[in-house]
């Protein structure tokens, strides 16, 4: 399954002359893969904690349910069952009603127990968990406990308690949370209509939406911006959206730096790509290179264990 988010590979603008130039980074309408491409129908590999008798034993965490923001509905659940601690992070990135007060090994003891207890509950239903269903239900219904933390300490975490389509399943869920918070609709088909309502950004408005994707990004966890390779291409690409769309509106823009010098070199790169014109490939620049670096250089070392470059 391919994710793609805002990245250097995916991504389209506008540039000062008016024509679309497909060299230059900055970000377009999230495109996501049917969630059918994952696998098997059946239930989830046989990952989590177990009792002394080699059976999955969850344990209910102790966490809290956010109050519907209305985003809730593009996250559609098995009836019973809620996925508001999935919809906050579209208009709270930083709200943690499952994962506050938790290190983030902690994070994830709690998050396996979760989906294990979830996924349990729908097989007693007579219903047992699948990877393949309309609209991703059992995605948001298994996965529904969670919050954005949560969701980012199953990707980036090297324990081995979360199977490969779990991973996957975070990092769709967390693409749509950004998605929808950048004015982009990402849910049911039944239901597009509906967000333009509700989402109060125009996509087409390339400041609008870049600006709210740096802002929003600055949001998130700590943990998300230091492990997560992701957050470090979209947050820079979000800022090139904004900037690029100022200048050719003749709009100074603001200073959206992130803090981050690993975001603001590889900024320098997308620069630097769009001066250099479609004979180059980001890349073999050295900023691209050097942001890349950066960023290893500085995640937590129980993070590094597996990481690689993508150069």
């Amino acid at each position: 399954m391919n994710i793609e988010g805002v990245s250097h590979s995916n991504i389209r603008t506008v540039n000062r002359t008016g024509t679309v130039k497909d060299s230059a980074p900055t970000i377009h309408a999230y495109v996501i893969q049917s969630y059918q491409d994952l696998g098997p129908v059946s239930g989830v590999e046989a990952t989590g904690t177990y009792d002394l008798f080699g059976n999955i034993a969850p344990i209910a965490a102790v966490f809290s349910v956010s109050e519907p923001n209305g985003y809730e509905i593009y996250m559609p659940v098995r009836p019973g069952y809620s996925s508001t601690n999935l919809s906050i992070a579209v208009t709270d990135p930083s709200a943690e009603p499952f994962s506050s007060g938790k290190t983030k090994s902690e994070v994830v003891d709690a998050a396996r127990k979760a989906i294990d207890a979830r996924i349990i509950s729908m097989a007693e239903s007579g219903k047992p968990f699948r990877t393949r269903t309309n609209e991703a239900v059992d995605w948001y219904t298994a996965f529904g406990d969670l919050d954005r933390r949560a969701l980012s300490a199953i990707r980036t975490d090297e324990s081995g308690f979360f199977s490969g389509v779990e991973k996957e399943i975070a990092k769709s869920i967390m693409t749509q949370q950004q998605s929808l918070a950048m004015g982009m609709y990402h849910g049911p088909k039944r239901l597009a209509g509906t967000y333009a309502e509700i989402g109060g950004i125009d996509p087409s408005d390339h400041m609008a939406v870049g600006k709210a994707g740096a802002l929003w990004l600055d949001r998130v966890s700590e943990e998300e911006k230091t492990t997560l390779a992701d957050w470090m291409e979209q947050r820079a690409a979000a800022q090139y959206l904004y900037e690029n769309a100022a200048q050719q509106s003749g709009i100074e823009p603001e200073d959206l730096s992130s803090g981050f010098k690993f975001v603001d070199m590889l900024l320098q790169a997308y620069l630097e790509l769009e001066q250099l014109g479609d004979d180059h490939e980001l890349n073999y620049l050295p900023a691209y290179q050097k942001a890349w670096q950066m960023f290893v250089d500085q995640v937590p070392a129980e993070q590094t264990t597996s990481r690689t470059l993508f150069f």
